[in-house]
């Protein structure tokens, strides 16, 4: 069994997995990245009847580069994080290329083959979760994420975004009449608190899926596309990023775990590229 941790800025993630398969999971607020991973671990490590046989930890993330050569007695291996999101994503999603979305704070984007032995960074954006909770923040008052959710749920985006209709009438190209275009063009002093949370996940989460999309046109990869990280965890962010990408006629993969596709990733690692060397 092995253990993977991805030391990120607000959230540390851990799993400890057997092969392909993760045994368990756990994410914890990140304060000082050596005490979060040392208490990762060790929440891992209970009741999993794993303490004697694991002797190595491999970490990824911001965080880690804070990290010793061992944790107490456990080796610590750091791995590249574009490397560990591309092993990662192939390894939840079951495929051996692809694109990987990850959706955290903000947006990366990997081409991944071979399992995740070559990975090319295609790229990425600062639009992600943070950008949905910052804007939240300061437009409604909304710190949480859940609370968000639910207020969006009741909202109408219509309210307060313009569509391809209100502009020109009608379809254009190749994207439909309903579709957004322009986030907020329509916002005025009667859209409610649910109705601009609902236009901040829709413009957060079309913005990550038109980007995704054209990636995976731009790499060949449209029939691979893994969308991983935290705010695919949403069905309501989920829901629009697909709805977004099947516009432009991609249907991307969600894995279970998706939140933990880093942490896999660097898990992983130790065997995918323990006779490769590492490609990025």
């Amino acid at each position: 069994m092995i253990i993977g941790v991805d030391v990120g800025a607000y959230v540390t993630k851990g799993v400890i997995m057997k092969g392909r398969s993760i045994i368990k999971s756990i994410s914890t607020p990140t304060e000082d990245p050596i005490e979060s991973t040392s208490r990762t671990i060790k929440i891992l490590l209970e009741n999993t009847g794993a303490k004697d046989a694991v002797s190595i930890v491999a970490v990824t993330g911001g965080g880690s580069r804070r990290l010793g050569e061992k944790i107490g007695d456990i080796s610590v291996v750091k791995v590249d994080e574009l490397q560990a999101i591309g092993i990662g994503g192939l390894t939840l999603a079951e495929k051996l290329e692809g694109l990987i979305v990850n959706v955290g704070t903000g947006t990366a984007m990997v081409a991944a083959y071979n399992e995740g032995r070559r990975v090319t960074h295609v790229g990425g954006t600062g639009v992600g979760g943070g950008t949905l909770l910052g804007l939240s923040e300061r437009m409604l008052g909304i710190r949480r994420f859940e609370e968000l959710e639910a207020a969006a749920g009741k909202g109408r985006a219509e309210r307060v975004d313009l569509t391809v209709r209100d502009i020109v009438g009608g379809p254009i190209g190749i994207v439909p009449a309903e579709a957004t275009a322009s986030n907020f063009g329509r916002l005025c002093a009667e859209a409610t608190v649910e109705d601009v949370a609902a236009g901040l996940f829709n413009m957060v989460c079309q913005v990550i899926g038109v980007l995704g999309a054209m990636a995976a046109k731009a790499y060949r990869l449209e029939d691979g596309v893994i969308v991983t990280g935290g705010l695919p965890r949403s069905r309501l962010a989920a829901g629009i990023i697909e709805e977004t990408m099947s516009l432009f006629g991609i249907n991307p993969v969600i894995p279970k775990d998706c939140e933990y596709c880093t942490a896999v990733g660097a898990a992983r690692s130790l065997r995918i590229l323990s006779s490769n060397r590492m490609d990025v």
